[in-house]
């Protein structure tokens, strides 16, 4: 509804669950981020990750049936999200969680999102003037298969 926030903004999903993310206006897409680091594409935080990209969806007006990206979870691993939308992450803090842990919290993530200063989408290189990450203590990449709004797998 405008205000920059997936709802929910946590979900807990079993092995084999299919997530659906509906697309409001004006523009958002949904982007795998890595824990603590918010508004960069998974991918590029590591050797060998694998994100995903649902692509953007603008949208001019709430539909009853609004455009669809769905996504399989494939373990339980914690899988973190945002908004690559101008400004939708760093400035709104557009992030979310499926399967969060003890030791990740979706409050962590949305305040590192308020306070970078940069955000990223996929394909994008890093700023100049910042460093990519080098290195994460974070789990192993996650086998989550990526469904497209037409229900084939990629």
């Amino acid at each position: 509804d405008g205000d920059h926030k997936f709802r929910p903004d946590v979900t807990q999903a079993n092995v084999g669950d299919i997530i659906e993310f509906d697309f409001f206006p004006p523009n958002h897409s949904v982007v795998r981020a890595e824990y603590e680091h918010p508004c960069i594409p998974y991918e590029m935080t590591g050797k060998g990750k694998v994100g995903f990209f649902s692509g953007f969806h603008p949208v001019d007006a709430i539909l009853s049936s609004p455009p669809k990206w769905t996504l399989r979870i494939n373990d339980s691993n914690p899988i973190f999200f945002y908004c690559s939308a101008v400004g939708s992450c760093i400035d709104y803090g557009m992030v979310g969680v499926i399967n969060p842990n003890a030791t990740t919290s979706l409050t962590t993530q949305r305040d590192l999102a308020l306070n970078s200063s940069y955000m990223l989408q996929p394909g994008d290189p890093f700023p100049p003037e910042s460093s990519s990450p080098t290195s994460l203590s974070s789990p192993s990449p996650s086998t989550s298969t990526i469904t497209s709004p037409t229900g084939q797998t990629s």
